[in-house]
């Protein structure tokens, strides 16, 4: 299974959100899957790399070349590939992944979750994609998805192409799963 992580380039967070980048990026490698992500060589971004690396993971690293020219590109993977832009990596994820995680991370994470749940929505991906809301980080993007709906600007389905789940042992959990599921959102007290 080829697995796209989405995640954070920054380095000053949460232990918390470490521990789950190291603890996907373990599993990944353990179970003998193929790790899919931003390549780059900071933040989560290194943290679920080396965690793969090192439990025997193939790693491909999408990264654009404006920043492998910055010296970022995650060394060493299986497979680097360079492309254009952002937009040309974000194609190359959808083109490869079996599966998509996002642990937390900031715009360039939201826009790349925002982006596989508007295909999924318009039936153009099939893939699962499973938030890691560690600490409640997503409660308040699950918060407007919710408003979304309520405000009829998204269909009532919106809230089951996605799971939003509370910690790392059950994003672990989900991906140990076979089949794909159309899970309900539980979004429990947000806000």
């Amino acid at each position: 299974m080829q697995v796209c992580v989405f995640c954070a380039s920054a380095s000053r967070i949460d232990p918390a959100f470490v521990e789950c980048a190291r603890a996907v990026g373990t599993w990944i490698g353990e179970r003998g899957h193929t790790l899919v992500w931003g390549g780059c060589n900071v933040g989560l971004m290194n943290e679920v790399g080396q965690a793969a690396r090192a439990a025997g993971a193939r790693t491909v690293a999408v990264i654009p070349g404006f920043m492998v020219e910055r010296g970022l590109a995650f060394d060493p993977c299986t497979e680097r590939v360079v492309t254009q832009d952002l937009a040309d990596r974000k194609a190359e994820f959808r083109r490869r992944a079996d599966t998509f995680v996002a642990l937390p991370g900031g715009v360039g994470t939201w826009e790349e979750v925002l982006e596989v749940l508007a295909l999924r929505k318009l039936e153009r991906l099939e893939a699962p994609i499973v938030l890691a809301n560690i600490n409640r980080y997503y409660d308040p993007l699950l918060a407007m998805l919710q408003r979304s709906v309520e405000e009829g600007f998204s269909p009532p389905d919106l809230l089951h192409l996605f799971e939003a789940l509370p910690d790392t042992g059950a994003v672990l959990a989900r991906l140990e799963s076979p089949a794909p599921r159309r899970a309900g959102l539980d979004l429990g007290p947000v806000g």
